[in-house]
């Protein structure tokens, strides 16, 4: 949320103090701007309390409305909004027209001689003629966005990406058998798996001779004691293994979509469910969600299986991690929404359609429509 305002105040704020070295050139535009001082400083005066006027009204509103849109879809989703580059954008215009219209405002001389920086001036006016395009852009598009539908097809979207970067992992050959026994090395602190560094587990095998096998993968809450992954090897690993390991996990307070399918197909599930809820009792937003599942549905199962062993330059296996299920994705996508489908038939009908989808769309999908 953060980079791209910044971006766009730090340019406009660079370019507000090189406005000093183009006080005396003249534009010959008279017609946007030709006035006394006191004329430029009322003009940058008004820009730069008209664009925080209009950020401080809009940007409330909109907190609001994403109030109210998190009642009645989900509250995980909302990332979706925060992470949109159209309001990034229009925050960082409205911010950085503010700061620049400051930065001019201090170049401006009463006299004698009087300084009136026209050039600073003019730009002003263009950059205040730019907030407000961006604004009627802004507005425009948050109104779909937080519509049901471009919502979750949002969502859906971000998820099909990440099935097609984690399945176009292939297995170059079958798995082999995972290994019991060996020394399990546990976390040391709480939160969501949100990535993991296999390269350096393969280094944390080989050194110990053996193979690492991920008992806590993408995805999964790991508590302190909870076993992160069991050594099976000739050495044991001693406390700067167990360091290296704990290290190659990517602990964080919440799930993100970046490696992990199941995440957004969860968002998803939880549209729905809030949708079939008495309290919002939506069938409409329900049946969206379980198309879109569908679709996710299709898109992954007309995918080869990742594999989940990581293999080193020798071609050993050295990491055995828990591999991407379609049988869990798509218990995922279909479990607690059939749950409570029953009490809408609108729902029920959008079900048995995409069960009757994922069963006849190709040969290899048998798997996923035995699940309906």
């Amino acid at each position: 949320m953060w980079l791209i305002p910044s971006a766009f105040v730090v340019a406009l704020a660079a370019l507000g103090f090189l406005t000093r070295y183009a006080t005396g050139a003249h534009l010959g535009l008279g017609f946007l701007f030709d006035g006394e001082p006191g004329a430029a400083q009322l003009v940058l005066s008004t820009i730069a309390s008209a664009t925080m006027t209009v950020v401080s009204v809009v940007y409330s509103i909109l907190l609001v409305a994403l109030s109210l849109a998190s009642m009645q879809f989900s509250t995980r989703i909302l990332h979706e909004v925060v992470r949109d580059r159209v309001s990034q954008m229009t925050l960082g215009i409205f911010v950085g027209t503010f700061v620049y219209c400051l930065l001019v405002l201090r170049l401006v001389r009463v006299g004698p001689p009087p300084v009136v920086p026209e050039v600073g001036v003019v730009f002003a006016i263009v950059l205040s003629l730019a907030a407000m395009g961006q604004l009627l852009l802004f507005l425009h598009h948050i109104t779909q966005l937080i519509q049901a539908n471009h919502l979750v097809a949002r969502v859906a979207d971000n998820a099909a990406v990440v099935i097609d970067r984690v399945f176009s992992i292939r297995a170059e050959r079958p798995p082999e058998s995972v290994p019991m026994g060996g020394v399990e090395i546990e976390a040391d602190a709480a939160g969501y798996v949100q990535g993991i560094d296999h390269d350096a587990l393969v280094d944390v095998a080989t050194r110990c001779g053996g193979r690492v096998v991920v008992e806590a993968g993408i995805g999964r809450f790991a508590a302190p004691g909870v076993t992160l992954v069991r050594v099976v090897g000739e050495l044991s690993p001693d406390a700067e293994v167990v360091d290296l390991v704990r290290e190659a996990f990517d602990l964080g307070p919440v799930r993100i979509a970046q490696d992990d399918v199941e995440w957004g197909v969860r968002q998803i599930v939880d549209v729905a469910l809030k949708a079939v809820s008495p309290a919002v009792n939506d069938p409409s937003t329900a049946c969206t969600c379980v198309d879109h599942l569908t679709r996710l549905l299709v898109h992954a199962a007309r995918r080869p299986q990742p594999g989940s062993d990581v293999r080193d330059r020798h071609g050993v296996v050295r990491v055995q991690a828990p591999g991407v299920d379609l049988a869990a994705v798509a218990q995922a996508c279909g479990l607690g929404v059939c749950k409570h489908r029953p009490a809408s038939c609108s729902v029920n009908g959008s079900g048995l359609a995409g069960h009757h989808l994922v069963d006849v769309g190709e040969p290899g999908l048998g798997q996923v429509a035995d699940l309906g």
